[in-house]
């Protein structure tokens, strides 16, 4: 009984040690964000909104594109760019995340959890 507490013991030192939480965390939002992405891609298909404010951004893409910036000028935007969509899908994931715990504490707060 005593190696099983002892192996506990470890594993649990082992799971709480920062990097490997952070390892899990990351794991986890790239799971998540493989599951949203069918539900979203639906809602976001569907919405007006949505799809208006992408039609406007591929049109101010393609004014981007075709201006003529020096090197260095659209260097500074593609990285203002590619810092901007990084940060984006951060978001996403922990809001996909937070969604899902939401629904787990109503779930919870209403009884209908398998507790």
């Amino acid at each position: 009984m005593q190696k099983k507490d002892q192996t506990t013991q470890e594993l649990f030192s082992i799971i709480t040690e920062p990097s490997t939480i952070q390892g899990i965390k990351e794991t986890l939002k790239l799971c998540m964000d493989s599951l949203k992405d069918n539900t979203l891609n639906t809602l976001l298909k569907q919405d007006a909104d949505y799809q208006t404010a992408l039609l406007e951004y591929r049109q101010a893409h393609q004014r981007y594109q075709d201006t003529d910036f020096t090197e260095s000028q659209r260097e500074v935007i593609d990285t203002l760019l590619a810092r901007k969509d990084e940060s984006e899908f951060e978001h996403t994931a922990n809001a996909y995340m937070a969604g899902l715990l939401d629904s787990y504490r109503i779930l919870r707060n209403f009884g209908l959890t398998l507790e």
